[in-house]
């Protein structure tokens, strides 16, 4: 029980809640993306890379800079 506590305790929550709508977002622009082109699975992962990944640096960008304790 201890353990479980030490890492709920290390927990970061707004980044925590950030990520997890922008992981539906993220899903839900993939499935899209997926809809309209017919690529193949390394243009499809090349595409996730350059478009969806720099929002998650973005947001830790901005969290660092707007949510400082």
């Amino acid at each position: 029980m201890e353990f479980l506590k030490n890492i709920l305790s290390r927990i970061d929550v707004p980044l925590f809640i950030i990520y997890g709508i922008m992981g539906f977002g993220s899903v839900y622009i993939a499935s899209f993306i997926r809809a309209r082109i017919d690529m193949s699975f390394w243009a499809e992962l090349f595409v996730c890379i350059l478009i969806i990944s720099p929002f998650y640096f973005l947001v830790r960008i901005a969290k660092k800079k707007y949510f400082t304790n």
